[in-house]
Protein backbone atom coordinates (compact mmCIF):
# COMPACT_ATOMS: atom_id res chain seq x y z
CA UNK A 1 0.00 0.00 0.00
CA UNK A 2 1.08 3.57 -0.66
CA UNK A 3 2.31 5.45 2.41
CA UNK A 4 3.11 8.80 0.77
CA UNK A 5 6.47 10.43 0.03
CA UNK A 6 7.42 7.81 -2.58
CA UNK A 7 7.09 5.07 0.04
CA UNK A 8 5.31 1.77 -0.47
CA UNK A 9 4.87 -0.83 2.27
CA UNK A 10 3.89 -4.48 2.36
CA UNK A 11 2.62 -6.15 5.50
CA UNK A 12 2.28 -9.82 6.32
CA UNK A 13 0.93 -11.79 9.27
CA UNK A 14 3.44 -14.51 10.03
CA UNK A 15 1.96 -17.71 11.46
CA UNK A 16 5.13 -19.81 11.78
CA UNK A 17 8.58 -19.13 13.26
CA UNK A 18 11.59 -19.46 10.97
CA UNK A 19 13.18 -17.78 7.99
CA UNK A 20 10.86 -16.12 5.48
CA UNK A 21 11.65 -14.63 2.08
CA UNK A 22 9.82 -12.06 0.03
CA UNK A 23 9.89 -10.74 -3.52
CA UNK A 24 8.05 -7.98 -5.41
CA UNK A 25 6.83 -7.44 -8.95
CA UNK A 26 5.59 -4.22 -10.54
CA UNK A 27 5.11 -3.85 -14.26
CA UNK A 28 4.47 -0.13 -13.88
CA UNK A 29 7.30 0.91 -11.52
CA UNK A 30 10.87 -0.27 -12.06
CA UNK A 31 11.77 0.91 -8.57
CA UNK A 32 9.40 -1.67 -7.09
CA UNK A 33 10.11 -4.47 -9.55
CA UNK A 34 12.44 -7.36 -8.85
CA UNK A 35 13.08 -6.59 -5.20
CA UNK A 36 13.60 -9.35 -2.65
CA UNK A 37 14.70 -9.94 0.91
CA UNK A 38 14.42 -12.18 3.94
CA UNK A 39 13.65 -12.01 7.64
CA UNK A 40 13.50 -14.41 10.58
CA UNK A 41 10.40 -14.74 12.75
CA UNK A 42 10.61 -15.95 16.33
CA UNK A 43 7.93 -17.60 18.41
CA UNK A 44 5.47 -15.41 20.32
CA UNK A 45 2.79 -15.59 22.98
CA UNK A 46 0.21 -13.81 20.87
CA UNK A 47 -3.21 -15.45 20.89
CA UNK A 48 -3.50 -14.84 17.15
CA UNK A 49 -6.54 -14.44 14.93
CA UNK A 50 -10.14 -15.24 15.77
CA UNK A 51 -11.24 -18.46 14.08
CA UNK A 52 -14.48 -20.40 14.15
CA UNK A 53 -14.21 -22.99 16.88
CA UNK A 54 -13.69 -26.38 15.20
CA UNK A 55 -15.98 -28.17 17.69
CA UNK A 56 -18.61 -25.46 18.14
CA UNK A 57 -19.10 -22.95 15.28
CA UNK A 58 -21.21 -20.65 17.47
CA UNK A 59 -17.98 -19.56 19.17
CA UNK A 60 -14.60 -18.12 18.30
CA UNK A 61 -11.28 -19.65 19.26
CA UNK A 62 -7.90 -17.98 18.97
CA UNK A 63 -5.02 -19.54 17.06
CA UNK A 64 -3.42 -20.35 20.39
CA UNK A 65 -6.34 -22.70 21.05
CA UNK A 66 -8.24 -20.60 23.61
CA UNK A 67 -11.97 -19.98 23.56
CA UNK A 68 -12.60 -16.25 23.11
CA UNK A 69 -14.85 -14.60 25.68
CA UNK A 70 -16.30 -11.58 23.90
CA UNK A 71 -17.13 -8.73 26.30
CA UNK A 72 -17.36 -5.74 23.98
CA UNK A 73 -17.35 -1.98 24.52
CA UNK A 74 -18.31 0.79 22.07
CA UNK A 75 -15.33 3.03 21.30
CA UNK A 76 -16.46 4.40 17.95
CA UNK A 77 -13.67 6.97 17.59
CA UNK A 78 -10.74 5.09 19.10
CA UNK A 79 -9.06 4.63 15.69
CA UNK A 80 -10.21 7.95 14.24
CA UNK A 81 -8.59 11.38 14.15
CA UNK A 82 -11.94 13.03 15.01
CA UNK A 83 -15.01 12.32 17.14
CA UNK A 84 -18.72 12.53 16.24
CA UNK A 85 -18.67 16.33 16.27
CA UNK A 86 -15.37 16.66 14.43
CA UNK A 87 -13.26 17.30 17.53
CA UNK A 88 -9.69 15.88 17.58
CA UNK A 89 -9.23 12.62 19.50
CA UNK A 90 -6.03 12.95 21.57
CA UNK A 91 -3.60 10.04 21.79
CA UNK A 92 -3.61 10.32 25.57
CA UNK A 93 -7.38 9.70 25.66
CA UNK A 94 -6.96 6.70 23.36
CA UNK A 95 -4.44 5.06 25.65
CA UNK A 96 -6.27 5.91 28.87
CA UNK A 97 -9.56 4.69 27.41
CA UNK A 98 -8.09 1.32 26.48
CA UNK A 99 -6.29 0.81 29.79
CA UNK A 100 -9.48 1.69 31.65
CA UNK A 101 -11.66 -0.66 29.58
CA UNK A 102 -9.25 -3.59 29.95
CA UNK A 103 -9.02 -3.05 33.71
CA UNK A 104 -12.82 -3.31 33.90
CA UNK A 105 -12.96 -6.63 32.08
CA UNK A 106 -13.51 -5.65 28.44
CA UNK A 107 -11.98 -8.05 25.90
CA UNK A 108 -12.91 -6.32 22.63
CA UNK A 109 -13.76 -2.84 21.33
CA UNK A 110 -15.60 -1.59 18.26
CA UNK A 111 -14.52 1.47 16.31
CA UNK A 112 -15.01 3.26 13.04
CA UNK A 113 -11.88 3.43 10.91
CA UNK A 114 -12.16 6.86 9.31
CA UNK A 115 -13.94 9.95 10.64
CA UNK A 116 -12.91 13.39 9.40
CA UNK A 117 -13.27 16.90 10.80
CA UNK A 118 -16.88 17.05 9.58
CA UNK A 119 -17.81 14.49 12.22
CA UNK A 120 -20.20 11.58 12.09
CA UNK A 121 -23.61 12.86 13.10
CA UNK A 122 -26.77 11.89 11.24
CA UNK A 123 -27.75 15.52 10.72
CA UNK A 124 -24.20 16.56 9.92
CA UNK A 125 -22.67 16.78 6.41
CA UNK A 126 -24.24 15.05 3.46
CA UNK A 127 -23.03 11.50 3.01
CA UNK A 128 -21.06 12.37 -0.10
CA UNK A 129 -19.26 14.95 1.99
CA UNK A 130 -18.74 12.43 4.78
CA UNK A 131 -16.94 10.04 2.42
CA UNK A 132 -14.97 12.95 0.93
CA UNK A 133 -14.13 14.30 4.38
CA UNK A 134 -13.10 10.95 5.89
CA UNK A 135 -11.88 8.61 3.15
CA UNK A 136 -10.86 10.65 0.11
CA UNK A 137 -8.57 13.63 -0.44
CA UNK A 138 -10.07 15.09 -3.61
CA UNK A 139 -13.51 15.98 -4.88
CA UNK A 140 -13.31 13.33 -7.60
CA UNK A 141 -12.72 10.76 -4.83
CA UNK A 142 -9.75 9.15 -6.54
CA UNK A 143 -7.03 9.84 -3.93
CA UNK A 144 -7.20 8.45 -0.42
CA UNK A 145 -6.81 10.70 2.61
CA UNK A 146 -3.67 8.98 3.88
CA UNK A 147 -3.32 10.76 7.26
CA UNK A 148 -6.66 9.29 8.39
CA UNK A 149 -5.59 5.77 7.40
CA UNK A 150 -2.28 6.31 9.16
CA UNK A 151 -3.94 7.29 12.45
CA UNK A 152 -5.84 3.99 12.55
CA UNK A 153 -2.65 2.16 11.62
CA UNK A 154 -0.60 3.72 14.41
CA UNK A 155 -3.25 3.00 17.03
CA UNK A 156 -3.70 -0.60 15.93
CA UNK A 157 0.05 -1.08 16.19
CA UNK A 158 0.05 0.35 19.70
CA UNK A 159 -2.86 -1.91 20.67
CA UNK A 160 -1.07 -5.00 19.38
CA UNK A 161 2.12 -4.12 21.24
CA UNK A 162 0.56 -3.02 24.53
CA UNK A 163 -2.74 -4.96 24.71
CA UNK A 164 -2.31 -8.01 22.47
CA UNK A 165 -5.28 -9.85 24.03
CA UNK A 166 -7.72 -7.04 23.16
CA UNK A 167 -9.63 -7.56 19.90
CA UNK A 168 -11.18 -4.92 17.67
CA UNK A 169 -14.38 -4.89 15.62
CA UNK A 170 -13.16 -2.81 12.69
CA UNK A 171 -15.99 -0.86 11.01
CA UNK A 172 -14.66 -0.52 7.49
CA UNK A 173 -16.77 2.16 5.80
CA UNK A 174 -19.26 4.95 6.47
CA UNK A 175 -22.85 4.33 5.52
CA UNK A 176 -23.89 5.56 2.10
CA UNK A 177 -27.21 7.07 3.21
CA UNK A 178 -29.08 8.37 6.18
CA UNK A 179 -30.52 5.95 8.73
CA UNK A 180 -33.33 3.74 7.33
CA UNK A 181 -32.57 4.88 3.75
CA UNK A 182 -31.03 2.96 0.86
CA UNK A 183 -27.38 3.51 -0.10
CA UNK A 184 -26.59 6.21 -2.65
CA UNK A 185 -22.80 6.49 -2.29
CA UNK A 186 -21.36 3.03 -2.84
CA UNK A 187 -23.63 2.36 -5.81
CA UNK A 188 -22.31 5.54 -7.50
CA UNK A 189 -18.63 4.63 -7.16
CA UNK A 190 -16.87 3.17 -10.15
CA UNK A 191 -15.45 -0.35 -9.93
CA UNK A 192 -11.98 1.23 -9.79
CA UNK A 193 -12.92 3.45 -6.82
CA UNK A 194 -14.41 0.54 -4.92
CA UNK A 195 -11.45 -1.73 -5.54
CA UNK A 196 -8.92 0.95 -4.60
CA UNK A 197 -10.38 1.49 -1.17
CA UNK A 198 -11.03 -2.22 -0.48
CA UNK A 199 -7.53 -3.22 -1.58
CA UNK A 200 -6.07 -0.53 0.64
CA UNK A 201 -8.05 -1.73 3.67
CA UNK A 202 -6.82 -5.29 3.18
CA UNK A 203 -3.21 -4.37 2.35
CA UNK A 204 -2.83 -1.95 5.26
CA UNK A 205 -4.85 -3.62 8.02
CA UNK A 206 -5.52 -7.31 7.34
CA UNK A 207 -2.17 -8.45 8.75
CA UNK A 208 -3.24 -7.29 12.22
CA UNK A 209 -4.39 -10.47 13.94
CA UNK A 210 -6.76 -8.82 16.44
CA UNK A 211 -9.40 -7.63 13.96
CA UNK A 212 -12.89 -8.76 13.02
CA UNK A 213 -14.52 -6.86 10.17
CA UNK A 214 -17.87 -5.05 9.91
CA UNK A 215 -18.82 -3.69 6.48
CA UNK A 216 -20.65 -0.65 7.85
CA UNK A 217 -22.71 0.17 10.92
CA UNK A 218 -26.39 0.66 11.61
CA UNK A 219 -27.78 -0.04 8.14
CA UNK A 220 -31.12 -1.48 7.02
CA UNK A 221 -31.19 -4.62 4.87
CA UNK A 222 -33.86 -6.67 3.16
CA UNK A 223 -36.10 -6.51 0.05
CA UNK A 224 -36.71 -2.77 0.48
CA UNK A 225 -33.00 -1.92 0.51
CA UNK A 226 -31.37 -3.37 -2.63
CA UNK A 227 -28.46 -0.90 -2.62
CA UNK A 228 -27.61 -1.60 1.02
CA UNK A 229 -27.74 -5.32 0.29
CA UNK A 230 -25.42 -4.91 -2.71
CA UNK A 231 -22.99 -2.75 -0.69
CA UNK A 232 -22.67 -5.40 2.03
CA UNK A 233 -22.37 -8.28 -0.41
CA UNK A 234 -19.78 -6.61 -2.64
CA UNK A 235 -17.53 -5.80 0.30
CA UNK A 236 -18.10 -9.13 2.06
CA UNK A 237 -17.46 -11.22 -1.03
CA UNK A 238 -14.41 -9.18 -2.03
CA UNK A 239 -12.86 -9.69 1.41
CA UNK A 240 -13.73 -13.39 1.28
CA UNK A 241 -11.73 -13.65 -1.96
CA UNK A 242 -8.83 -11.35 -1.09
CA UNK A 243 -8.24 -11.21 2.68
CA UNK A 244 -5.39 -13.74 3.05
CA UNK A 245 -6.12 -14.24 6.76
CA UNK A 246 -9.90 -14.54 6.58
CA UNK A 247 -10.86 -12.38 9.54
CA UNK A 248 -14.47 -12.77 10.71
CA UNK A 249 -16.86 -10.63 8.64
CA UNK A 250 -20.43 -9.37 9.09
CA UNK A 251 -22.73 -6.53 8.07
CA UNK A 252 -23.91 -4.09 10.75
CA UNK A 253 -27.70 -4.25 10.95
CA UNK A 254 -29.80 -1.42 12.36
CA UNK A 255 -31.84 -1.83 15.50
CA UNK A 256 -34.46 -4.58 15.33
CA UNK A 257 -33.57 -5.56 11.75
CA UNK A 258 -33.29 -9.38 11.47
CA UNK A 259 -29.93 -10.50 10.12
CA UNK A 260 -30.23 -10.76 6.35
CA UNK A 261 -27.05 -12.59 5.29
CA UNK A 262 -26.89 -15.43 7.81
CA UNK A 263 -26.74 -18.19 5.20
CA UNK A 264 -24.15 -16.48 2.97
CA UNK A 265 -20.55 -17.72 3.04
CA UNK A 266 -18.89 -14.30 3.36
CA UNK A 267 -20.81 -13.50 6.56
CA UNK A 268 -18.98 -15.65 9.08
CA UNK A 269 -20.69 -14.13 12.12
CA UNK A 270 -23.94 -12.25 12.76
CA UNK A 271 -24.08 -8.66 14.05
CA UNK A 272 -27.37 -7.48 15.55
CA UNK A 273 -28.76 -4.36 17.20
CA UNK A 274 -31.67 -4.64 19.61
CA UNK A 275 -33.65 -2.72 22.21
CA UNK A 276 -33.74 -3.98 25.81
CA UNK A 277 -33.04 -7.58 24.74
CA UNK A 278 -31.68 -8.54 28.16
CA UNK A 279 -33.28 -11.94 27.71
CA UNK A 280 -31.21 -12.71 24.56
CA UNK A 281 -34.39 -13.53 22.64
CA UNK A 282 -32.76 -12.56 19.33
CA UNK A 283 -29.74 -14.72 20.05
CA UNK A 284 -31.94 -17.80 20.18
CA UNK A 285 -33.85 -16.74 17.08
CA UNK A 286 -30.61 -16.50 15.08
CA UNK A 287 -28.84 -19.47 16.65
CA UNK A 288 -29.86 -21.85 13.85
CA UNK A 289 -27.38 -20.26 11.43
CA UNK A 290 -24.56 -22.05 13.25
CA UNK A 291 -22.35 -18.94 13.48
CA UNK A 292 -21.29 -16.61 16.32
CA UNK A 293 -24.12 -14.19 17.16
CA UNK A 294 -23.01 -10.80 18.50
CA UNK A 295 -25.31 -8.11 19.87
CA UNK A 296 -23.30 -5.08 18.78
CA UNK A 297 -25.68 -2.48 20.20
CA UNK A 298 -28.56 -2.34 22.65
CA UNK A 299 -29.16 0.67 24.89
CA UNK A 300 -26.46 3.28 25.47
CA UNK A 301 -25.76 4.87 28.82
CA UNK A 302 -26.36 8.64 29.07
CA UNK A 303 -27.74 8.77 25.53
CA UNK A 304 -31.42 9.67 25.92
CA UNK A 305 -32.72 10.69 29.33
CA UNK A 306 -36.18 9.32 28.54
CA UNK A 307 -34.89 5.96 27.26
CA UNK A 308 -31.75 5.10 29.23
CA UNK A 309 -31.93 2.16 31.65
CA UNK A 310 -32.19 3.61 35.14
CA UNK A 311 -29.87 1.00 36.66
CA UNK A 312 -27.23 0.62 33.96
CA UNK A 313 -24.96 -1.50 36.12
CA UNK A 314 -27.71 -4.13 36.48
CA UNK A 315 -28.88 -3.75 32.88
CA UNK A 316 -25.42 -4.34 31.45
CA UNK A 317 -24.45 -7.39 33.48
CA UNK A 318 -27.87 -8.92 32.78
CA UNK A 319 -27.32 -8.30 29.06
CA UNK A 320 -23.85 -9.87 29.10
CA UNK A 321 -24.80 -12.91 31.20
CA UNK A 322 -28.02 -13.62 29.30
CA UNK A 323 -26.36 -13.50 25.89
CA UNK A 324 -23.34 -15.53 26.99
CA UNK A 325 -25.52 -18.28 28.50
CA UNK A 326 -27.68 -18.31 25.37
CA UNK A 327 -24.65 -19.04 23.18
CA UNK A 328 -23.82 -15.51 21.95
CA UNK A 329 -22.15 -12.31 23.18
CA UNK A 330 -23.09 -8.67 23.74
CA UNK A 331 -21.85 -5.10 23.85
CA UNK A 332 -21.77 -2.10 26.19
CA UNK A 333 -22.33 1.47 25.03
CA UNK A 334 -21.43 4.55 27.05
CA UNK A 335 -21.05 8.11 25.75
CA UNK A 336 -20.71 6.98 22.18
CA UNK A 337 -20.19 10.43 20.58
CA UNK A 338 -16.86 11.15 22.35
CA UNK A 339 -13.89 9.14 23.57
CA UNK A 340 -13.66 9.78 27.31
CA UNK A 341 -12.03 7.10 29.51
CA UNK A 342 -14.69 5.38 31.60
CA UNK A 343 -13.11 6.33 34.92
CA UNK A 344 -13.02 10.02 33.95
CA UNK A 345 -16.69 10.37 32.96
CA UNK A 346 -17.58 11.82 36.37
CA UNK A 347 -14.97 14.57 36.07
CA UNK A 348 -15.20 15.35 32.33
CA UNK A 349 -18.69 16.60 31.40
CA UNK A 350 -19.81 16.12 27.80
CA UNK A 351 -22.34 18.30 25.98
CA UNK A 352 -24.81 16.98 23.41
CA UNK A 353 -27.30 19.06 21.51
CA UNK A 354 -27.23 22.41 19.76
CA UNK A 355 -24.29 23.65 21.80
CA UNK A 356 -22.13 20.78 20.59
CA UNK A 357 -22.92 21.18 16.92
CA UNK A 358 -25.56 18.46 16.75
CA UNK A 359 -27.51 20.13 14.01
CA UNK A 360 -29.32 22.51 16.32
CA UNK A 361 -32.24 20.07 16.63
CA UNK A 362 -31.69 18.92 20.19
CA UNK A 363 -31.50 21.22 23.23
CA UNK A 364 -28.10 21.20 24.91
CA UNK A 365 -27.70 18.48 27.52
CA UNK A 366 -24.71 18.21 29.85
CA UNK A 367 -23.69 14.68 30.84
CA UNK A 368 -21.61 14.98 33.98
CA UNK A 369 -22.32 11.93 36.15
CA UNK A 370 -19.98 8.94 36.16
CA UNK A 371 -20.87 5.93 34.03
CA UNK A 372 -21.72 2.72 35.89
CA UNK A 373 -22.42 0.13 33.19
CA UNK A 374 -19.00 -1.55 33.38
CA UNK A 375 -18.86 -1.81 37.16
CA UNK A 376 -19.76 -5.52 37.23
CA UNK A 377 -18.02 -6.68 34.06
CA UNK A 378 -14.63 -7.65 35.44
CA UNK A 379 -16.41 -10.21 37.61
CA UNK A 380 -17.71 -11.87 34.42
CA UNK A 381 -14.27 -12.10 32.85
CA UNK A 382 -12.75 -13.41 36.07
CA UNK A 383 -15.53 -15.96 36.55
CA UNK A 384 -14.62 -17.81 33.37
CA UNK A 385 -10.86 -17.33 33.72
CA UNK A 386 -10.62 -18.46 37.35
CA UNK A 387 -12.69 -21.59 36.72
CA UNK A 388 -11.16 -22.31 33.31
CA UNK A 389 -14.61 -22.55 31.78
CA UNK A 390 -14.83 -22.42 28.00
CA UNK A 391 -18.39 -21.97 26.79
CA UNK A 392 -17.48 -23.63 23.51
CA UNK A 393 -17.74 -26.88 25.52
CA UNK A 394 -21.40 -26.08 26.29
CA UNK A 395 -24.73 -25.96 24.48
CA UNK A 396 -27.87 -23.97 25.37
CA UNK A 397 -30.20 -26.13 27.46
CA UNK A 398 -33.24 -24.09 28.53
CA UNK A 399 -35.19 -27.30 29.11
CA UNK A 400 -33.03 -28.00 32.18
CA UNK A 401 -34.80 -25.33 34.24
CA UNK A 402 -38.49 -25.40 35.18
CA UNK A 403 -39.69 -21.79 35.10
CA UNK A 404 -42.81 -20.75 36.97
CA UNK A 405 -46.00 -20.71 34.91
CA UNK A 406 -46.47 -17.44 33.08
CA UNK A 407 -42.80 -16.42 33.17
CA UNK A 408 -42.09 -14.23 30.10
CA UNK A 409 -39.48 -15.65 27.76
CA UNK A 410 -37.29 -12.61 28.36
CA UNK A 411 -37.12 -13.38 32.09
CA UNK A 412 -36.53 -17.12 31.94
CA UNK A 413 -33.28 -18.40 33.35
CA UNK A 414 -30.49 -18.82 30.79
CA UNK A 415 -28.88 -22.26 30.85
CA UNK A 416 -25.81 -23.86 29.27
CA UNK A 417 -25.00 -27.57 29.56
CA UNK A 418 -21.72 -29.47 29.17
CA UNK A 419 -23.03 -32.91 28.26
CA UNK A 420 -24.35 -34.49 31.48
CA UNK A 421 -21.49 -33.19 33.61
CA UNK A 422 -22.12 -29.50 34.21
CA UNK A 423 -24.76 -26.76 34.13
CA UNK A 424 -24.36 -22.97 34.19
CA UNK A 425 -27.56 -21.05 34.96
CA UNK A 426 -28.13 -17.30 35.15
CA UNK A 427 -31.27 -15.98 36.84
CA UNK A 428 -31.70 -12.22 36.41
CA UNK A 429 -34.22 -11.99 39.30
CA UNK A 430 -35.73 -9.21 37.20
CA UNK A 431 -38.57 -6.91 38.14
CA UNK A 432 -39.30 -5.95 34.52
CA UNK A 433 -37.84 -5.80 31.01
CA UNK A 434 -38.09 -2.05 30.43
CA UNK A 435 -35.88 0.86 31.43
CA UNK A 436 -36.90 0.53 35.11
CA UNK A 437 -35.59 -3.04 35.36
CA UNK A 438 -33.60 -4.02 38.42
CA UNK A 439 -33.13 -7.06 40.64
CA UNK A 440 -36.13 -7.89 42.82
CA UNK A 441 -35.12 -6.69 46.28
CA UNK A 442 -37.71 -8.90 48.03
CA UNK A 443 -36.82 -12.20 46.36
CA UNK A 444 -34.22 -14.92 46.73
CA UNK A 445 -33.44 -16.59 43.41
CA UNK A 446 -34.91 -20.11 43.51
CA UNK A 447 -34.12 -22.38 40.57
CA UNK A 448 -35.80 -25.72 39.88
CA UNK A 449 -33.33 -27.79 37.90
CA UNK A 450 -34.25 -30.92 35.95
CA UNK A 451 -31.46 -33.41 36.69
CA UNK A 452 -33.46 -36.52 35.76
CA UNK A 453 -31.10 -37.32 32.87
CA UNK A 454 -27.99 -36.26 34.82
CA UNK A 455 -27.06 -38.93 37.39
CA UNK A 456 -24.45 -38.59 40.12
CA UNK A 457 -23.66 -36.06 42.82
CA UNK A 458 -23.13 -32.44 41.87
CA UNK A 459 -21.11 -29.72 43.56
CA UNK A 460 -23.10 -26.49 43.90
CA UNK A 461 -21.70 -22.97 43.64
CA UNK A 462 -23.60 -19.67 43.77
CA UNK A 463 -22.07 -16.56 42.22
CA UNK A 464 -23.35 -13.05 42.92
CA UNK A 465 -23.25 -11.25 39.59
CA UNK A 466 -23.12 -7.74 41.05
CA UNK A 467 -19.72 -8.10 42.69
CA UNK A 468 -18.33 -11.57 42.02
CA UNK A 469 -18.79 -13.08 45.48
CA UNK A 470 -19.00 -16.89 45.29
CA UNK A 471 -20.32 -19.36 47.88
CA UNK A 472 -20.34 -23.16 47.83
CA UNK A 473 -23.53 -24.90 48.92
CA UNK A 474 -24.26 -28.48 49.88
CA UNK A 475 -23.94 -31.12 47.16
CA UNK A 476 -27.09 -32.17 45.38
CA UNK A 477 -27.95 -35.59 43.94
CA UNK A 478 -28.88 -35.88 40.30
CA UNK A 479 -31.57 -38.05 38.76
CA UNK A 480 -34.54 -35.89 39.80
CA UNK A 481 -35.97 -32.37 39.93
CA UNK A 482 -34.11 -30.24 42.48
CA UNK A 483 -34.90 -26.73 43.72
CA UNK A 484 -31.94 -24.64 44.87
CA UNK A 485 -32.21 -21.25 46.57
CA UNK A 486 -29.67 -18.46 46.44
CA UNK A 487 -28.08 -17.37 49.74
CA UNK A 488 -28.68 -13.69 48.87
CA UNK A 489 -31.88 -11.71 48.74
CA UNK A 490 -32.38 -9.15 46.02
CA UNK A 491 -29.54 -10.33 43.76
CA UNK A 492 -29.17 -11.75 40.26
CA UNK A 493 -27.05 -14.90 40.41
CA UNK A 494 -25.21 -17.58 38.49
CA UNK A 495 -25.66 -21.18 39.64
CA UNK A 496 -23.03 -23.76 38.69
CA UNK A 497 -23.67 -27.48 39.06
CA UNK A 498 -20.67 -29.70 38.38
CA UNK A 499 -20.71 -33.51 38.66
CA UNK A 500 -18.17 -34.63 41.21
Amino acid sequence: FYEGDDTWRARVYVSEPGRWTWSSRSAGDRGLDGKSGAFTAGDSKLRGRLLLHPLNPHHWVTESGQWFLNLNDTAYFLLCPHSAFGQPVPEEDVKDYVRDAVARGITSLRSFTLVGPGGHMEDGPAFARRWRDSVFDDDAMTRLRLPHFQVADERLRWLLNEHPDLYMQFILFPRGSRWSKDDQMWRAFSPEQKERVMRTMIARYAAYPQLFWLVTNDAHYGPDFPNNNAFAREVGEYFLRHDPWRHPMAAGHARRVPYYFGAEAWSTYLHLEENFDTGAVQCRQHYHYGKPVFLGEDRYEQDHADRDPKDMRYFQRRLFWSWLLSGGSANYGGRWWVLVPYGETGSRPSIRGAASGEGGKAPPAVHASALTGLDSVRAIRDYFADRRIELSDFQPAPERVKNAAGTPESRMARVMRRESAELLIYDANATSDDRTMTANSARHVAITVDLTAMPGDFAVEWFRAADGVALAASDVAGGALRTLTSPWQGQDCVLRLRRK
